[in-house]
């Protein structure tokens, strides 16, 4: 693991060579703003009840449209060149000829990502002072650990998906497209399945709902810290590292 830091600095340092991570990072900028002003807009209503508003964190991320439009359309776009790129143009090879474990690349590829991950939530974090000091309004500061907790963990997860299906291709397009359809089929499809499945009353509706990500953040964003929900985030990290270290090491696929 000696080489690991050198590796992410490395990683970090690719990121910001194209306009893409900037896109990004307005992009996110943007929906934090705009959906900041909103949460400020509702709370600045005191005619009406907002029972849902006790923990800001409802709305202003779990329940949120733009976010995860967001989140759909960056983990993408900021994992798809990891591996594949460096395939793609052979650097690969010259990085794995030197005294480097391909665990090494995997996990600082992967920290490198989450590093962009947590990134873009940082604007997300830093209004919040602002509505707990200067506003006035004194939220729960438990439900929002026990988001920061469960954000955490899913990204690790996310990104180590985004990072595997890079692995595995020279096409960063292929790349992107296999992650936002498994992205897209936790976090949009599944909680459809479970409507359909608990109007049904069938057996497996429970195991849909512990699967979509939809209901797992706005369960954090509630103070519900589910240990099974971040062991499974972080098994599933764990072995999709597994499964992109064993492809890469695997030399028939290098070539």
């Amino acid at each position: 693991m000696r080489h690991v830091n050198s590796l992410l600095q490395r990683e970090l340092s690719a990121f910001f060579l194209g306009p893409m991570a900037y896109f990004v990072l307005l992009a996110f900028q943007v929906v934090a703003f705009l959906n900041f002003w909103e949460l400020v807009d509702t709370l600045a209503q005191p005619q009406r009840e907002f029972s849902s508003l006790r923990d800001p964190m409802s709305t202003y991320i779990a329940g949120s449209p733009s976010f995860w439009i967001a989140m759909l359309a960056s983990l993408p776009a900021l994992t798809m060149r990891l591996v594949a790129e460096e395939r793609r143009s052979g650097t690969i090879e010259t990085l794995l000829t030197l005294p480097i474990r391909e665990y090494e690349v995997i996990i600082a590829k992967w920290l490198a990502g989450l590093v962009m991950y947590w990134t873009l939530l940082l604007p997300f974090a830093i209004y919040l002072p602002f509505l707990y000091r200067q506003a006035g309004f004194f939220f729960d500061l438990g439900p929002v650990l026990s988001l920061a907790i469960g954000l955490t963990t899913l990204g690790m997860m996310m990104v180590a998906i985004g990072l595997f299906f890079s692995t595995i291709t020279k096409n960063q397009l292929v790349a992107a497209i296999w992650t936002f359809a498994v992205l897209f089929l936790l976090v949009a499809i599944a909680p459809l399945f479970y409507v359909y499945a608990a109007r049904q009353r069938a057996s497996w509706a429970e195991g849909v709902r512990f699967v979509a990500i939809l209901y797992q953040i706005q369960g954090f964003a509630q103070g519900r810290l589910d240990l099974r929900v971040v062991f499974a985030h972080l098994s599933t990290t764990g072995f999709m590292l597994y499964l992109a270290s064993l492809w890469l090491a695997s030399r028939e696929n290098r070539v």
